[in-house]
């Protein structure tokens, strides 16, 4: 038997109100759940929603349906850069399907055609956004 088990809980929820609701009730459920050890639980990393450039996002769509690619709007929780470029310029992301649908992980497999089709949608959206 273990005299130790740590693990991580990432909450994501693009309404804010929600997030902090969801964080709030982990550490009563891990506590609560304990009878015969004890329990702790704390946050190491949080962040508000960020909602992507509405425009980009329009021209992210638009590029992949000329292209005749199947498409649709994701709410990413995730810390990527371009959540970080957000509060700079206009910023979007560009999703491809992943094997599984398992996505930041060593286990992340896409196909080729998949990375193909993601790379033909950048380059079609940044063709778009030049033009403006």
């Amino acid at each position: 038997v273990a005299s130790e088990a740590v693990f991580s809980l990432d909450i994501r929820h693009p309404d804010d109100a929600v997030l902090a609701a969801l964080e709030a009730r982990v550490a009563p459920v891990c506590t609560d759940a304990m009878t015969a050890c004890r329990a702790e639980a704390w946050t190491i990393a949080g962040a508000s929603t960020v909602w992507f450039d509405e425009a980009v996002a329009n021209v992210i769509e638009s590029a992949a349906g000329a292209l005749g690619l199947p498409h649709m709007r994701l709410f990413s929780g995730a810390g990527h850069d371009a959540r970080q470029l957000a509060s700079v310029c206009p910023s979007g992301m560009i999703f491809v399907p992943c094997e599984k649908g398992v996505s930041h992980n060593e286990a992340e497999n896409a196909a080729p055609e998949d990375l193909a089709a993601g790379a033909r949608v950048l380059v079609e959206t940044l063709v778009r956004l030049s033009a403006n």
